[in-house]
């Protein structure tokens, strides 16, 4: 509802339009080590405790900006809002763990029907709200319904989620912490090592390109919060049409391919973003974007699931997060440097990075 047009929010609190990109980088950063630490946390002490107390935390960030009514304020929602990612790594490897390995790509195409559904509707209802209360009041209206739905949601979660990973002996260190993160790293497979460096680049392009899009739609290409709410609506509606059939033919194709195919889309869906001047071209990027959206889950998911084990399993699910997510920070900085220029620099210079995460993805040995 309110997650897509979130720099709009930033701007309209009177957020210099380059400094858009430096919460993003502060976000990043806090989100990295909590990933580490939570993959550790995860490891030594189980899943179920750290994803129930952080999912409540992530719903109680949506509260803060409800708070912020100067941009130096944004900070707070922003770091509290990161530092609840700790609960991620534990989520992906509970997943993991559920799953069986031949069953994983249908088992998160599943995950990812269920929780793309709300955002065919969502981001329409974001941009009502802004039509009728205007850019601010109308998006802390939205922060407000996410939060009460969020608290909702972990509070069910929360009574039907099992523990998966049982720890006989529970132990952990701070430093241990990221250490054992990094030792992951090291008894990680080459294989797997490359699947990193895709995550990589592919994080880098989207820290590129992602930041100040809604911004851009609404503010550079003149369309509505509500044309925008719709094409973002759209692309969650074709991700929902298709990720069952993806499913199939991620069982087809085998994991590998379906994952160059689905990485393969990212740089034609940007390439439509550069090359629109309103609404329609703008639905190529939507539908194209949709398409990865489909394929990602039950391709590059099962991949990360499938080449771990699990006992490091949270710890490699934190390193996936850590690594793209540093390297990401300087350029979601200069992502606002060059929209201060030209806003169209930031979005042409996501696509090398983007083409490049698809060769290296594509000379992965699976």
């Amino acid at each position: 509802m309110v997650n897509p047009f979130q720099s709009v929010f930033f701007f309209s609190l009177g957020t210099p339009v380059g400094d858009i990109g430096l919460l993003a980088a502060v976000s990043s950063i806090v989100t990295a080590f909590s990933y580490v630490l939570g993959g550790a946390i995860a490891d030594a002490y189980g899943r179920k405790k750290i994803i129930d107390v952080f999912s409540v935390v992530a719903a109680t960030s949506s509260f803060l900006y409800i708070f912020v009514f100067s941009w130096p304020l944004l900070f707070l929602p922003i770091t509290v809002g990161a530092l609840s990612g700790i609960y991620s790594p534990a989520f992906n490897a509970t997943i993991n763990d559920s799953i069986e390995p031949d069953l994983r790509p249908v088992g998160f195409a599943s995950f990812t029907l269920l929780t793309t559904l709300p955002s065919i509707f969502s981001p329409y209802f974001g941009g009502l709200l802004i039509g009728k209360f205007g850019d601010v009041l109308g998006l802390k209206v939205g922060f407000f319904i996410s939060g009460s739905l969020g608290l909702l949601g972990t509070v069910w979660r929360a009574k039907k989620l099992e523990e998966t990973h049982q720890v006989k002996e529970k132990k952990l260190d701070l430093l241990d912490s990221f250490k054992g993160t990094f030792e992951a790293y090291k008894s990680a497979s080459k294989t797997a090592r490359r699947l990193l460096l895709y995550t990589l680049l592919a994080s880098v392009a989207t820290g590129l390109s992602t930041v100040y899009i809604s911004l851009y739609v609404i503010n550079s290409l003149k369309l509505s919060a509500t044309s925008y709410g719709i094409l973002i609506g759209l692309s969650s509606l074709v991700t929902v049409l298709l990720i069952m059939p993806a499913a199939g033919l991620v069982k087809r194709l085998g994991l590998k391919k379906a994952a160059v195919l689905s990485a393969l889309f990212s740089p034609l869906s940007m390439l439509a973003f550069v090359s629109a001047a309103g609404m329609t071209d703008l639905v190529a990027w939507s539908v194209t974007g949709g398409i990865s959206g489909a394929l990602v889950s039950p391709s590059i998911q099962s991949l990360q699931g499938n080449l771990t084990n699990k006992e490091i399993r949270g710890r490699w699910m934190g390193m996936f997060a850590l690594i793209p997510l540093l390297v990401a920070v300087p350029f979601q900085i200069l992502s606002g440097l060059l929209y201060a220029v030209s806003p169209i620099y930031t979005f042409g210079l996501s696509i090398p990075f983007y083409v490049a995460a698809v060769y290296v993805l594509a000379k992965i040995e699976y």
